[in-house]
């Protein structure tokens, strides 16, 4: 008891120690714990998450290089090139890399020469693919590569030089607004079905042949896959993918005849000068009427297609565009569209025939004034009595003055109806994008588009002159010879083209055909045919409307002038022609803008233009 009491008490604060093992299993415990967190961690990370972090981390070792296709040849119907590749030079960019964005990119435009938005925007077009290079500049000059290679390793650490398959013009202007150009898809054309599987950054047909047949001509990119430092350059390759070229592509075109009707177009424009008109721009075009087949297509101004390699510049294009330049970048050949003067009066004469307004024998008097109506209406010349053939050769408006008259008179749409079933009014279907599709005008169409009421009304004097190709008609050269084509080969309707095949680029062997179908015939009877075809063999004569162009030369050609005349300007030169005369195989028509009169001026360019092909003995004659 004692002892007991002797004790000191405890304090109330006094707390009692846990016990050593008490303590050694709550560190175990947490140990425990602690190592099974460890181990979900890394089962984690390598069962459940691993295929996504290795991935990770081979994207920040490797990059690909993309190793761009070159495109398929383009070639004239002998194998002449006339669209081929020259090996280039083009900078890229790796956004990883580089340090400071704005002020790298800022003087990349400088030394490159394109503006920090376009190089932005060629980058925000590639954003989702962190894995790639992206060009932002084709083409580049030896003294802007010197410049970079000295400077990339500490200035440019995200740029690069590489080569670049670029698009060459062997014949420089030549048939260069059919051939066309290519340049980068942009956001809105990637949006389009035609460009489904297309990728930013492709190249692609921007307009004539290469649009056309892009996906011929395209070929498959290929690339490398490489290991990269640090500082994101090259060390190893990882994996090649070789490229593969496009096919190639052959054209109906000769680049002989292409040549000798862009030199005569050329010569005709000057012989207008000569003249004293103000000839600002022309059009030929030489076609096979048997099969649709164009040999060559001219437009004037032209331009060199060279200026679209690599990307055109804002001054060059200014330069094409503005105001005088003579529009080079139109194709006059197809989206012109303009009134064809007498050369329609073959389509007036058809509809005339077929529809039984005229007979072959129906003649008029031409006094050099046709007076029935309040406005006078004049012939260029006094005729005389004058049946279907003779108004052809002599080209006389008042015989088509009445015809267009008695269309009026029997409330009968014939000349329109003629007009569409011959192809105007409408695409011709060749296989160039652009084209344009005219106007037939009609009485519906004045209801349409007239400003009055009087202007609503489709009055007599609309007709009369629609029968002579003037008014509101407006046609495309390539109409045109599409017209002449029917009549010249006995009344069927072919397609024209400019595609023959598409050749394998490797085999050489042909992979598609790229020729239209056969050609419809029409209904217009063989008689009614004969009859306008001995008038057009009749108008090349001398003394007609083209004077003495044709004597001399050795191969019979039929042919039509057309003086067309346009409100504000001089008139309108014109001539459509076949040869030979007896058994057609070309088809010949020519436009000169302001170039005067069509017998002393477009007829000797076709003469120009058929020399080309049948070379003759003498030399052209200047025209009557």
């Amino acid at each position: 008891m004692g002892s007991l009491l002797s004790s000191k008490p405890r304090k109330k604060n006094d707390r009692q120690l846990p016990s050593i093992a008490l303590r050694a299993g709550i560190l175990g415990g947490m140990a425990v714990l602690l190592f099974a967190v460890l181990i979900f961690r890394i089962w984690f990370l390598q069962i459940l998450s691993g295929d996504q972090y290795v991935a990770m981390a081979e994207d920040n070792r490797t990059r690909f290089i993309v190793e761009e296709a070159p495109r398929g040849i383009i070639y004239d119907r002998n194998k002449v090139p006339l669209v081929d590749n020259r090996a280039g030079l083009a900078v890229t960019v790796f956004p990883p890399a580089l340090k400071d964005p704005q002020q790298e990119l800022t003087e990349l435009s400088k030394i490159i020469q394109v503006p920090y938005e376009e190089i932005q925007k060629q980058l925000d077009l590639h954003k989702e693919d962190t894995y790639s290079s992206v060009v932002v500049k084709k083409d580049i000059t030896p003294e802007m590569k010197s410049y970079l290679i000295e400077r990339i390793p500490l200035y440019f650490p995200g740029v690069d030089i590489k080569k670049f398959p670029l698009r060459e013009y062997p014949g420089a202007t030549e048939a260069a607004h059919l051939l066309g150009h290519v340049g980068q898809i942009d956001e809105k054309e990637l949006a389009e079905p035609r460009y489904v599987g297309y990728k930013a950054g492709d190249e692609i047909g921007k307009d004539g042949v290469e649009f056309q047949f892009d996906k011929y001509l395209k070929g498959i990119d290929g690339g490398r896959e490489v290991e990269v430092d640090a500082a994101g350059r090259p060390k190893s390759d990882i994996k090649n993918i070789k490229s593969q070229p496009g096919n190639n592509v052959v054209l109906s075109v000769d680049s002989n005849i292409q040549k000798s009707t862009e030199a005569a177009l050329n010569w005709g424009i000057d012989l207008a000068h000569q003249k004293n008109y103000p000839a600002n721009g022309g059009a030929a075009i030489v076609m096979n009427p048997q099969t649709g087949e164009v040999l060559a297509m001219a437009s004037m101004p032209t331009y060199d297609p060279k200026v679209w390699v690599g990307g055109m510049s804002d001054s060059a294009y200014q330069q094409l565009t503005q105001e005088g330049s003579g529009d080079p970048l139109l194709n006059r050949a197809m989206s012109g569209q303009y009134p064809p003067g007498s050369t329609f009066k073959v389509v007036t004469a058809i509809a005339g025939l077929q529809e039984g307004i005229i007979s072959q024998l129906t003649d008029f008097t031409c006094t050099g004034v046709w007076d029935v109506l309040s406005q006078p209406f004049k012939c260029w010349g006094t005729h005389g009595d004058v049946d279907l053939k003779k108004a052809i050769v002599m080209s006389c408006d008042t015989y088509f003055y009445n015809v267009g008259y008695r269309f009026y008179k029997a409330n009968s749409l014939g000349m329109q109806n003629w007009s569409r079933t011959l192809g105007l009014g409408k695409e011709t279907g060749i296989d160039l994008p652009g084209e344009a599709v005219g106007r037939i005008p009609d009485p519906d169409w004045k209801a349409r588009t007239g400003e009055t009421d009087i202007d609503k009304m489709w009055m007599p004097g609309n007709s009369v002159n629609f029968s002579i190709g003037q008014g509101d008609i407006l046609l495309t050269p390539l109409q045109l010879a599409s017209v002449y084509s029917t009549i010249a080969n006995g009344g069927r309707m072919v397609t024209p083209h400019v595609g023959l095949r598409v050749e394998d680029q490797v085999t050489g062997k042909t992979a598609a055909s790229l020729e239209p179908q056969d050609a419809m015939q029409l209904p217009i009877s063989s008689d009614n045919l004969h009859a306008i075809q001995d008038g057009l063999a009749g108008a090349t004569a001398s003394g007609t409307t083209v004077g003495d162009t044709w004597v001399g030369f050795n191969t019979p050609v039929s042919g039509k002038t057309g003086t067309a005349q346009v409100t504000g300007k001089s008139d309108y030169a014109w001539y459509a022609a076949y040869a030979p005369s007896n058994n057609p195989q070309y088809v010949v028509v020519v436009l000169i803008e302001q170039g005067g009169g069509g017998g002393s001026v477009a007829a000797p360019t076709a003469r120009k233009v058929l020399e080309g092909i049948y070379p003759q003995p003498s030399a052209t004659p200047a025209g009557g």
